[in-house]
């Protein structure tokens, strides 16, 4: 039997506001040693700060990480799959999308992330 979605996404997820400085995003993935944050809004997760972004949208740009806010560099909108769902379905929404992470939701609820990382180690 196919493992799922839920069986191998990390939780709880680390997140930052859309009005946090981008500094913010940085100093929690450097702290609990991750590659993304995910942005909160108004209650509800909105978009996805990963390396690249800071990479592309941050340093490339020359943007003051104090300055800039973490809504004003993230990536939206969401992708996102059940955690009910099959990891080889999580496999190919990450080739259709050209993305390394999807966000892990239920009932409109963020409860976690997928990475290619975690799944290979599941498949090893």
């Amino acid at each position: 039997m196919e493992k799922k979605v839920k069986d191998v996404m990390s939780y709880p997820v680390i997140s930052v506001l859309s009005t946090d400085p981008i500094s913010e995003a940085v100093s929690k993935m450097i702290n609990h040693e991750i590659g993304a944050v995910l942005v909160n809004a108004g209650g509800r997760t909105e978009g996805i700060i990963t390396e690249r972004d800071l990479i592309k949208r941050v340093i490339y740009e020359g943007k003051d990480p104090s300055k800039t806010r973490c809504g004003e560099i993230m990536s939206k909108p969401l992708i996102t799959i059940d955690p009910e769902a099959s990891i080889t379905k999580a496999i190919s929404l990450m080739k259709e999308k050209g993305i390394r992470r999807v966000v892990v939701m239920k009932d409109n609820k963020t409860v976690g992330i997928v990475t290619e990382k975690e799944i290979i180690r599941s498949l090893l």
